[in-house]
């Protein structure tokens, strides 16, 4: 009996351990070959040029279009930076009421080909980890086509194993979010009548 049971642990924890390796193998949070450090990347061609794609996610009053997480930004320091800048300051409201999921937004870098935010005072999430940043990346295929690129990863060189896990386990529920928007950004913005 007891040998009988052994084995049945042994083949538990072998399976545990299978489910646990194809977990990550599959996880859409993993090393890019254009980067040296993992993170969630989902690309979009859009037929519109960098500027109007850029301008069009520079403004947070668009976030609730295209956002299938968001139900609205609102910029915390205004007076001292525009909207969409290097040091402009965003609060994420999940819901109209303001309460439940939210997080803030700090603009480190805007460029022509990349806007980047650190995400930081997230609340009422089910899994939250410290030193997540996002970015936008924008490369122009022609003058009137571009991709963009959303991603999300650890803005530290070497997270936590803990910090890893979280990722690798919130990656399922990003990366779908993260095609949703694209889709709408690229639907937006190709609409003859936008802009």
């Amino acid at each position: 009996m007891k040998t009988k049971n052994k084995k049945i642990s042994l083949i538990f924890i072998l399976f545990i351990v299978l489910a646990f390796t194809f977990f990550i193998i599959l996880s859409p949070y993993k090393s890019d070959e254009i980067e040296n450090y993992k993170l969630i990347k989902e690309t979009v061609i859009i037929n519109a040029p960098i500027s109007k794609v850029h301008k069009y996610l520079g403004n947070s009053n668009n976030a609730s279009n295209w956002s299938s997480f968001i139900d609205h930004i609102t910029v915390l320091n205004s007076k001292f930076y525009k909207d969409g800048d290097k040091g402009s300051i965003r609060r994420c409201y999940q819901n109209a009421d303001e309460k439940g999921t939210q997080w803030d937004e700090l603009i480190t870098i805007n460029a022509t080909n990349k806007r980047q935010l650190i995400i930081y005072n997230l609340k009422n999430f089910a899994l939250t980890a410290e030193n997540l940043a996002t970015e936008q990346v924008y490369v122009a295929l022609n003058n009137k086509k571009c991709s963009l690129t959303l991603t999300v990863f650890y803005k530290e060189k070497d997270p936590t194993l803990l910090n890893q896990l979280k990722l690798y386990l919130a990656s399922y529920r990003i990366s779908p979010i993260l095609k949703k928007n694209l889709k709408n950004i690229k639907d937006i913005i190709e609409d003859e009548s936008f802009l």
